[in-house]
C-alpha cells in the first residue's frame, strides 16, 4: 500500500520548484517508475487530477476509481469528493475498504511555532501556547478536516470492516512529536537560527482523533522508536528562491503523509519513506525526485493475526 502526494497531479509545478523541464517535459514516467519501485499493489494518491495520464504511465494492469489506483478489481463508493472511498477485492476473495484523503494545507502548527520562537524565544506557559498553537491550525471542519475523515471511516470500524487510509495529512502526528523526541529527537527546523530548538511534545488533534477512531498509524507500528526513525516526508529541497517557498533553510523536517488501518485480520509485515536520499528514506529512487513529498509504503499482511 502507497500513499503518494504527486503534486499538482504531475503536471508542470514551476511555481512550487518542481518545474517539468527538470523531467523531459512531463513528471508522469518518474511518478510511475516511483510507484513501479516499491512494487505497490494499491495507492491513494494526493494531488491527483482527473486525468488519466498516471494511470497510462503505470501499464495496462493497473485501474483508478477518483484518486484510488489498484493492480485489483475496485469497486467506487465515494469518488466524486474527498475523502474518496472504494472497496478493493483481492485475489485471496477478501476486500478491504481503501479512504483516502489530503486535509488543509494551512494554517501548518511547525510554522506557526517558528514564527513565534523568532519573536519570543521558548514558550514561558507551555500548556497555554501549546493550546493557542493548536488552536491555530485546527482542522476540525470541512471536507478536508478531521471529522469528515473520522465519519467517514466511522460506520465501516463498526461494521468490523478492514480499512486502510491513506493521507497527506498536512499536520504532525503525536505520535511523533512527544517528550522523548522533545528531549532527544532532532531539531527539525533545517537552519535554526535561534537557540531553542523546534521539538516539543506537542498533542496534534487530527492524529489524536483517529486513534481514537480506531486507527493505527503503520509506519509507526513497523518503527515504534521515533527519535531513532522519524520518517520524515516533507519536505525535499527546492531550487532557491522558489516563490511560494519558505527558504531551504526554513524547512520543516516532519511527517506529514500516513498510513493508518484497523482490522482483525490486517498486520504491518514492513514500512518505507520512499524518497530522494538515504539519510531520509528506506527506498532511495535513483532519479530525479518528482514530488515535494516523499512517499510512505507498507507492506500488509491479510488473514495474519495482528
Amino acid at each position: 500500500m502507497l500513499s503518494f502526494n504527486i503534486l499538482q497531479g504531475g503536471n508542470d509545478a514551476n511555481n512550487t520548484g518542481f518545474s517539468n523541464k527538470r523531467f523531459g517535459g512531463s513528471r508522469h514516467d518518474e511518478l510511475a517508475a516511483v510507484i513501479k519501485q516499491t512494487q505497490a499493489d494499491v495507492i491513494g494518491v494526493q494531488e491527483d487530477t482527473s486525468s488519466d495520464r498516471l494511470l497510462t504511465a503505470l501499464g495496462d494492469n493497473w485501474r483508478r476509481a477518483g484518486s484510488i489506483y489498484s493492480k485489483y478489481p475496485l469497486t467506487p463508493i465515494s469518488v466524486d469528493r474527498l475523502p474518496t472511498v472504494c472497496r478493493v477485492h483481492l485475489p485471496s476473495g477478501d476486500s478491504i475498504v481503501i479512504v483516502n484523503t489530503h486535509w488543509r494545507p494551512g494554517p501548518y502548527g511547525p510554522y506557526d511555532i517558528q514564527k513565534d520562537i523568532r519573536q519570543n524565544g521558548a514558550p514561558q506557559n507551555f500548556d497555554l501556547w501549546e493550546q493557542q498553537i493548536l488552536d491555530g491550525c485546527d482542522k476540525n471542519h470541512g471536507a478536508r478536516g478531521y471529522q469528515e475523515t473520522v465519519d467517514t471511516i466511522q460506520s465501516y470500524v463498526a461494521a468490523g470492516e478492514t480499512v486502510i487510509l491513506t493521507g497527506d495529512f498536512n499536520e504532525p502526528s503525536h505520535l511523533d512529536w512527544t517528550k522523548r523526541a522533545a528531549e532527544q529527537g532532532l531539531d527539525r527546523w533545517v537552519e535554526n537560527p535561534t537557540h531553542v530548538p523546534l521539538r516539543f511534545a506537542i498533542a496534534w488533534r487530527g492524529s489524536q482523533m483517529l486513534e481514537q477512531a480506531g486507527m493505527r498509524d503503520a509506519y509507526r507500528t513497523a518503527f515504534p522508536d521515533e527519535v531513532e526513525k522519524p520518517g520524515l516526508t516533507w519536505t525535499p529541497t527546492y531550487p532557491a528562491g522558489t516563490p511560494g517557498r519558505h527558504p531551504n533553510a526554513d524547512r520543516v523536517l516532519d511527517r506529514i503523509d500516513m498510513v493508518y488501518f484497523t482490522g482483525a485480520n490486517l498486520r504491518v509485515n514492513d514500512a518505507a519513506v520512499v524518497g530522494e536520499s538515504a539519510a531520509f528514506s528506506e527506498i532511495v529512487f535513483p532519479g530525479e525526485w518528482p514530488s515535494d513529498h516523499r512517499a510512505v509504503l507498507v507492506e500488509f499482511e491479510i488473514g495474519a493475526q495482528p
